[in-house]
């Protein structure tokens, strides 16, 4: 089984793609780091997403995202796999169209009160305002929800006061893994 996981940064794909991948005992692959990866290679320094997109703008960064998607489609071989993508990857239409290939796109739905906190707490991105921060975050959240839900195979509800453990339940539940082992 491939297992495409999308949503809204901090939403949680990480931690519950990770759990995932162990149950089914497979791999497990973050976009982002692919990302950060491809850059540290092509251009010999190391610097995480927001950097590379703070200093090379949306375009440049939008390519990068497409020559990773790319290359992780022709790389994954495996027969069962998680995939994390990063939060704005569904957003570039080259990407989007790509997407489907990798498998079954899971999206994880965070209430968005949550996911501002937690955004909060690394320090605002360049995509929220920092004299409006929760108004133009929502506006944000919005065009993206209607996205993932748009490219979404499955949506799961992750409520911020479940464990990872628990919404690690729901997506097995919710995708219908069958196994004999326990979570």
């Amino acid at each position: 089984m491939r297992i495409v996981l999308t949503g809204m940064k901090h939403c949680g794909k990480t931690t519950a793609g990770k759990l995932l991948a162990k149950f089914m005992h497979c791999r497990f692959v973050d976009t982002d780091d692919l990302v950060e990866s491809y850059y540290r290679d092509i251009y010999g320094e190391k610097l995480n997403c927001r950097e590379i997109f703070t200093r090379h703008g949306a375009e440049f960064f939008r390519k990068l995202e497409l020559e990773t998607v790319s290359q992780l489609q022709t790389e994954l071989k495996p027969e069962s796999w998680v995939v994390g993508l990063g939060g704005g990857l569904p957003t570039n239409p080259p990407v989007r169209a790509i997407l489907p290939q990798l498998g079954t796109l899971v999206y994880l739905k965070v209430e968005p009160e949550i996911i501002f906190h937690r955004i909060q707490a690394n320090g605002l991105p360049p995509f929220i305002d920092p004299s409006r921060p929760f108004e133009s975050f929502m506006e944000f959240f919005s065009q993206r929800e209607k996205i993932y839900e748009e490219i979404a195979d499955l949506s799961v509800i992750c409520p911020g006061g479940n464990t990872p453990e628990q919404n690690l339940e729901k997506i097995i539940r919710e995708l219908g893994i069958k196994s004999s082992i326990n979570i």
